[in-house]
Order: C-alpha cells, then structure tokens, then sequence
C-alpha cells in the first residue's frame, strides 16, 4: 500500500513540487527519475536517500554542479536496433556524448564517499565502444573513408577516376569556352557534369543529366566520359554496402552493451535527481528534518508560495497531544497549514529537503490521508457532504497510529450541529487509534472540545481586526474567532445591528469569544516581546562574533610579529656567530694582547645586542620607569641589584649584582619588591641582595659544541659561578684540534675577575680541561 493515495497526491500538490524539482535537474533521465519519486515506506532505505542528497549537497558547496552535459535517454536507439535498424550519424553522435559525459560523472565522484562514489563505480566502461565509433565515424557522424581495408580502397580507386574525369572536364572546357555557361564542375545524380549552354547540343554529343530553371543551361556530360563515370556510379554503390556492412556491425557492437547501457541509464537518472533535489535545497535553504514519533517544524514555508509572500509557521504536537485543531477566519490560512504540514511529509519522506529550520522534526508514517476541500467554494451542499463523509470513512478504516491525517472544515457543508457532532466523533475516533490528526474548523463545539481535551492541541490563525486581513501566522495555544462581528461592524454595518446580533448568542458563547479575545491580545503583546528579545539577542550575538574576530585578528598579528621576531634573530645570531668566530681566528692568529682586547669587546657588544634581541617586547609592552640608583630585579637571573647606568635608547641598562656588574635589557628588569630591598648601613658599602644560589657544578661540558656555542656557555656559567661566589672551576672541552681550547682560554685571559687560567693537571684531564680562578672581592 503506497504512503500517500492518489487523493492525498492531488490535495497536496506534490505533484507540482516534482515539476518544480525537474527545473533543477540536467538530463532527461533526470527528469524521469523525479517523476517516479514517491514517499518511502522503509525507514532505513530513506536514510540512505538523505545521505546521498546530502553528499550532493556537499559537493555542490565545495565544487559546484556536477559535470552532466551531455546525456541522452539511450533506450529510444536501443529499441530501434532491436528492430533491425542500424543507427545513423546523429544516434552515434548522442551515443559517444553519453558515454564520455558518464565517464566525467564516473571521474567526478570517484573522490566521494558513500552511496555517490558506490553509484559512480557502477557506471560501465564503454571506452572500448567508444574507440571503435571514433575507428569508424568521423565528427560529422559519417563513416570514415578507412574505416576498413575494403572501404579504403574503394574510395582510392574512385578519388583516382574522379580526379581522371575532372581532369579531362576542364581540357574540355579550355577547348570550348563558347559551348560552356559557366566553368565550373559539378555533380548531378551521382556524375560529374560541366554547365553548358542549351544551344551546345547540336555542336557536339552530350547526356544532359539535369537543366536550370530558365532553361538555358544545361547540366551533362559528354559522351566519351560516360563509361568513366559509370565506374565511379559502380564504385558509389559498393561503397555505400561496405558501409551500411560497417554501420551494421557498430549497432551489433553497441546492442552487446545494452544491458549496460540500459543499467547506466538508471544510475545516471539517479545520480541526476540526487544533484538536482540537492540543487533546489541548497537555492532555496532547505534542509532534512530528524525522524521522530512527533512535528516539530520551524519557521516552515509552503515551497509553492513565492518567497516574497509567504508566512514561515511553526507548529509542534505529537509528543503528549496527538491532534491540533487549527481555527480562524476564512482566508486566514488554515488551509494553507495543513497542506504545509502535508506536503513537507511527503517531501522529507521521499529524500527532498524541505523549506524549514533545521532543528525541525517530523514524524515518519506509513500512511498519510487526506480531505481537504475548496474552503471558499459556494456548492456547500448535499452531494459534497457526501464525497467528503465517503472520504472520512475510508480514512477511518485503514488509520492506525502510524498514520498523518489531515481534516480541512471537519463537519462542514451540512447542518452546523449535526455537523459538529459528527466531527467531535469523529476527531474522538482518530484520538483512538493514536494517529496524528490535523483539523481545520469554523465550528465551536470542536473549539471547546480542542480546548478541554488533554490530547488536543489547540491553535488559530492571527487576524489583524485593524486592517481586516489575516495576518497568515499560526498562533499555537489559543483558538480563533471568526471576527464576522468586527469585520461587519468595520465593513459599516449599523452598531446598533451588531450589538442586537450579539444578543442571539447564547451568554457563555460570549463570553468565552471576550475570553478568547482576550487572549489573542496577550498572545499578540507576548510574541512582540519575543521578537525584540530575539532581536537583542542577535545583535548581542552579533558583537560577540565581532568580538572573537578582532581577538583572533589579534593573536594572528602577535604570532606574525613574534614570527619575524624568530626570523631576524635566528640571522643575527648566524652573523654573530660568524663574527665571533672570525675575531677569535684574528686573535689567535696575532697573539697580541690589543687584538684579544678589542676581540673581547666585540663579543660583549655581540652579547648586549643578543640580549637586546632574545626576548623582543611584547606589543604594546612598555619598559619599566627606573632611574639609576634604583633597586630592580633581574628576571632572567632571578637576582636583585642596583641600577648603575642607563641607555634607555638602546633600551639597555648596567645592574650591579653584589659588586659584579651586568649589562640586559631594560625588559629583563623590574621594580624589586619593598621586603627584598636591605636596610643600609650608614657609611658601608651599597649592598644589594640577591637570592641564595643553588647547587652549581664545579665543571662545565663543552664538548661537541661549536666555538660561539661554547663561549655563550661559558659567559653564563661564569655568571652562576659568580653568583654563587664560587672562585675555582674547570671546563670541560677535550683535546680535538686544540681550536675550542684556544678560543676559551683567549676568552678567559680577556676577562677582567679571572684571576688565572691553564691546563688541569694530568690526573685531572690534562690539555682538555682549562681550569680558572676568580678575583676574590
């Protein structure tokens, strides 16, 4: 049994949304393949559906439309050629399209995963048909003149006559150029003939083969060319034989791949429909709802209504109430809501995305029924009771609660009581059998009934009483008022008529429309309020995605920053070590005291600009105000001193440490806490404190090391050794080429506090230690 019947087809108009859906697709087959789309019955073959809609979505977001020029609906020729017909030019033509436009898709989709890339391997390879056709037919669509041996030389030997007999057709014209109308040469039934004059005749022998249509010229050939032309006419016909024979055997060569052809054609139309549902979801922001027991929809819109006018509802029941009853004016909507809810089930359960909120839901059923009826129809009478009650009872007998049913005016077109009646047992009947119900309805008692009842929702179509029109929003909670009062009293109806037809109306009916109004007020102040909380909540939401941009804008200058703070660092320090290097060598090489010096005092302006370099500002760091004099700590040493000089523009300062003096950044240093600072003596020396050391060694290890390596060790360990008030230690660099050896010692003679430096002795490691004092205080 089919989801939907053929009267829930039409009163939905899904029929209209395929039509809507073929304009999206690229090929026949396409179109053919969204004809046959129906609601699915089984859940799981419904989730593959999506899944591969959803590819196709994907990949038009990522690589636009799929490459799908070309296919034809093959099946047309491969009837044709089971009758017996070969197939001509154009048929070959649309034959090696198809087969290269299905290789494209093939090559298009082999990067995909899932049902697309599974579909797309299906497709058969027809390239050794396709080398064939191109073996044999030539652009045009005709066959080739060696498409075989035999058609070959057929055709040489009729170029060679041809060439002969126009050879002998322009001496003849050379001769005669009175007997010739025009020196040309043409063809006429196969032959080649000159134009002559019609009064030739008579001054030598011609077969006239063709005139003009004034007569006066004559389209013939003469006599002594006649058995020449004879060869070539006897050569024409066997060439047309070898290639009917060739045609022939190319439609035989193509029926072999029918089947495949014929299986092709399925996959492609598949493929095609896919893309092009995926097409329309993507152009007009569609999306697939999650399958549950309930509807959930969310900003849904009627896909048939243009986008400049139609009015997004949401609606939600299912979960406790299993009916919504929809009330309100006549032309306010009601209709419009149940086709919606209708159609969008049929469109989701048959793999189209549908107009609504993502996070919407919908309910998968295995039947949905329908009776809706022309609203606005004046033929409310006997015989339209009894289709639509005819209707009502089919429904009735096959409902179970898998089941979507959609009532338009339940109990309409008949006595209003009789008819409320009717539709209050019949709406407690659909409550039984747990379907989900949806009705639309003018009559009060299904209002109260709708509004008592525990598993009925209620809901009403907003009407401006204002403006006297419907304003098309669904109203979830309240039910509606006919408003036939108001708009009379609007339309210029006497107040005093009015007012007296209220009397008619029993005093509880009264009231409860006060009430109902009533609420649809509050309802109305209610959704004010919610759409300036949404509007403040978006515009908050807009300044905080404004707010990440700018933060990640940030961090992405401050990595750009400290990135080419790394590059210009990582070549000065190449530069420096070369320099070093290059001045050690020098020094070495002139064993003068004045060439160590000035070598010394290079490397230390190498070691200021390092510091200078190491560790740049962060943006928008500023130094630290300090003055000379002042007490700072020394963040890389973890040290307290005392400024004792200061070349802001360089940004550097000298520090003095417990009578050793240190050349960093002003970066390096800080305020020193108040607790840090010592009370001074009056008179004594300034003494700053620095932390107590911790455990040093008393040998450093070199070896391995290159010579600017090295040095830098050094320099840091005599800052330690110093710290720690240390007087004698030893550095391990080996024996080697003796290069490292000279560079350290050059470097600790230079030194002002190195009291001493030489070789160990041999129980300590000989040549490849250099042992050193410090000058004491």
């Amino acid at each position: 049994m089919p989801v939907a019947t053929e009267k829930a087809i039409r009163d939905l108009e899904f029929d209209r949304i395929k039509e809507l859906l073929k304009g999206y697709t690229q090929s026949s087959l396409g179109k053919e393949a969204i004809d046959g789309l129906s609601p699915f019955s089984d859940r799981g073959a419904l989730e593959e559906e999506i899944a591969a809609v959803r590819e196709a979505e994907e990949f038009i977001t990522r690589k636009g439309r799929l490459p799908f020029g070309g296919v034809e609906d093959l099946r047309p020729f491969i009837d044709r050629a089971r009758e017996g017909n070969y197939l001509t030019g154009e048929e070959w033509s649309a034959i090696i399209q198809t087969i290269e436009a299905a290789a494209r898709v093939r090559e298009a989709l082999s990067s995909q995963e899932g049902l697309l890339h599974r579909l797309a391997r299906q497709l058969a390879d027809h390239s050794a048909l396709a080398k064939l056709i191109y073996r044999t037919l030539d652009e045009t669509g005709e066959v080739r003149d060696d498409a075989s041996p035999r058609l070959k030389e057929l055709t040489g030997k009729r170029r060679v006559i041809e060439e002969r007999i126009a050879r002998k057709l322009r001496a003849f014209i050379s001769r005669n150029p009175e007997l010739i109308g025009d020196p040309v040469i043409t063809r006429r039934g196969g032959r080649l003939v000159i134009p002559v004059k019609s009064g030739a005749l008579g001054a030598m022998e011609f077969v006239v083969h063709d005139r003009s249509a004034t007569g006066q010229t004559l389209y013939a050939e003469p006599t002594s060319l006649v058995p020449e032309n004879n060869a070539v006419a006897q050569l024409e016909a066997e060439i047309h034989n070898e290639r009917i024979r060739l045609l022939r055997a190319l439609t035989e060569a193509f029926l072999a791949e029918a089947r495949r052809f014929l299986r092709d054609r399925e996959i492609l139309g598949r493929i095609d429909s896919l893309f092009g549902r995926a097409r329309y979801g993507v152009e007009h922001r569609c999306s697939f709802p999650r399958f549950s027991g309930a509807i959930r929809l969310r900003e849904a819109r009627h896909p048939l209504i243009p986008a400049d006018r139609v009015v997004p509802i949401s609606v939600d029941f299912g979960r406790g109430a299993r009916a919504l009853v929809i009330t309100g004016p006549n032309t306010g909507g009601k209709t419009v809501t149940l086709r919606t809810i209708g159609l969008l089930t049929l469109m989701a359960q048959s793999g189209i995305p549908i107009p609504a909120s993502p996070d919407s839901e919908l309910a998968f059923v295995s039947r949905v029924r329908t009776d809706i009826g022309d609203e606005q129809s004046l033929e409310q009478n006997l015989s339209t009771f009894s289709a639509h009650m005819k209707n009502i009872v089919a429904i009735l007998s096959e409902v179970d609660s898998d089941s979507l049913v959609l009532l338009d005016e339940l109990g309409a077109g008949t006595d209003p009581q009789e008819g409320a009646a009717l539709g209050l047992a019949i709406l407690e009947r659909l409550l039984e059998t747990e379907a989900l119900v949806v009705v639309s309805t003018h009559l009060t008692p299904l209002k109260y009934f709708a509004i008592r009842h525990p598993r009925v929702k209620t809901a009403s179509m907003e009407f401006d009483p204002a403006s006297l029109s419907p304003t098309f929003r669904l109203i979830e909670g309240i039910p509606g008022k006919s408003n036939a009062f108001i708009i009379a009293r609007n339309l210029g109806l006497d107040e005093g008529l009015v007012a007296r037809a209220r009397t008619f109306l029993a005093k509880g009916e009264i009231k409860a429309e006060d009430i109902i109004e009533q609420l649809q007020r509050e309802q109305r102040a209610l959704a004010a309020h919610r759409r300036r909380a949404e509007a403040e909540m978006a515009a908050a939401e807009k300044l905080r995605r404004q707010f990440a941009e700018k933060l990640a804008a940030f961090e992405a200058r401050k990595e750009k920053e400290i990135a080419n703070n790394l590059k210009d660092l990582d070549s000065f320090l190449k530069q420096a070590q070369q320099e070093a290097e290059r001045l050690l060598a020098g020094a070495r090489k002139e064993q003068s005291l004045d060439a160590v010096r000035a070598a010394h005092r290079r490397l230390t302006e190498l070691r200021e600009e390092l510091v200078a370099k190491e560790k740049p500002a962060a943006p928008g760091e500023t130094p630290p105000a300090l003055a000379v004099g002042d007490r700072v700590h020394v963040r890389s040493l973890n040290a307290y001193g005392e400024v004792v000089e200061l070349a802001t523009d360089r940004g550097m300062a000298t520090v003095d440490i417990n009578g050793k003096r240190l050349r960093t950044r002003i970066f390096d240093l800080s305020p020193a806490p108040e607790q840090a600072i010592p009370t001074r003596r009056f008179g004594a020396r300034s003494a700053v404190t620095r932390p107590a050391p911790g455990r040093i060694s008393l040998q450093l290890n070199v070896r391995g090391m290159t010579v600017a390596a090295a040095l830098a060790e050094v320099e840091r360990y005599l800052d330690r050794l110093l710290l720690a008030d240390v007087r004698r230690a030893s550095i391990l660099h080996g024996k080697g080429t003796g290069a490292l050896r000279d560079a350290i010692r050059t470097y600790l003679s230079s030194c002002s506090f190195v009291k001493s430096c030489g070789p160990a002795t041999p129980r300590e490691g000989g040549d490849g230690v250099t042992v050193f004092e410090l000058e004491g205080d």
